[in-house]
């Protein structure tokens, strides 16, 4: 199979508000969003974005990548951001799994392979999410705005972009 033209990756952990990423995902998948554009499009869930992000950043095209974050909002604040205007720091975006991913951009660029395009959806988590067990609503509701907003980027880019 050719290398997917748009991969959508939550980056995450099963804790709380940090599974974020992958509560996108799991909607994505159980709508079955990306069946129109099989072949085209991967949806999927990371765990270790130390070592996964980098290889599938290095293999699509163009990258939609969904996580919780700490920046300035209320919990449930949705930020998407493109990777020509990341308007602060992507260590302080993913900084509950130490990862700085304009590092991981540039990395994959300089080994020739890097997403054309790049999308951050992050959802401001709430403040006690290490210790909480369970997702907040507020987190909660914002992940099925970004399932939907993801839905309609796959079909706005597929549309112009996958039969190309």
């Amino acid at each position: 199979m050719a290398m997917p033209r748009l991969t959508v990756i939550g980056i995450g952990s099963p804790f709380a508000d940090d599974s974020a990423g992958w509560r996108v995902v799991e909607a994505l998948i159980a709508s079955r969003s990306a069946a129109a554009y099989e072949g085209h499009v991967v949806i999927t869930a990371c765990a270790s974005p130390a070592s996964e992000l980098l290889s599938l950043l290095m293999q699509t095209d163009i990258a939609i990548i969904v996580d919780a974050l700490h920046y300035s909002g209320a919990p449930g604040t949705i930020y998407r951001m493109s990777d020509i205007n990341f308007p602060f720091s992507a260590t302080k975006i993913l900084s509950s799994h130490g990862l700085d991913l304009r590092t991981m951009q540039d990395l994959a660029g300089t080994l020739g392979q890097s997403p054309r395009i790049m999308i951050l959806y992050g959802i401001e988590a709430g403040p006690d999410n290490g210790a909480a067990r369970s997702m907040c609503q507020s987190v909660r509701d914002a992940t099925a705005w970004v399932a939907d907003d993801i839905r309609r980027d796959i079909v706005n880019i597929c549309l112009y972009d996958c039969n190309s």
